[in-house]
């Protein structure tokens, strides 16, 4: 709820003040492509708020490619740790499962050898009623 509440307090003011910059710029300015001047047909016109907003949403989206590509190495790194976790734990289920099966056998062997049927150690000959 706190949360919530500081969103609205840092984002609403912030979307009044970008409402007010778009409602101030809307002069037409000339973008030109060509930083020495010698072709024109590298230029538009448009206004200064969708230039200003395009620079920014520009600049956001390279620096999100470019942290990506720069933190690469990190996420390689969590992918091959997962992949060693998964085949440690499917070591443990197997030799838990060994460990099983082994104790199994170990109790059989053991019932066999005192005379012994059950596999909880009851008897095989029940005391008469």
């Amino acid at each position: 709820m706190i949360s919530r509440l500081l969103t609205l307090i840092v984002l609403v003011p912030l979307a009044v003040l970008l409402v007010v910059f778009c409602v101030l710029n809307r002069t037409s300015v000339t973008v030109s492509m060509d930083a020495l001047g010698t072709m024109p047909n590298l230029a538009f016109d448009a206004p200064l708020f969708v230039v200003m907003m395009g620079a920014l949403i520009l600049g956001v989206l390279l620096g999100g490619v470019g942290t990506w590509f720069t933190q690469s190495h990190y996420r390689a790194r969590a992918a091959r740790r997962a992949r060693e976790v998964q085949k440690l734990r499917h070591e443990v289920d197997s030799s838990n499962e060994r460990l099983r099966r082994l104790r199994e056998e170990r109790e059989r062997e053991r019932a066999a050898s005192t005379g012994l049927a059950g596999p909880q150690g009851q008897g095989a000959l029940a005391p008469p009623a």
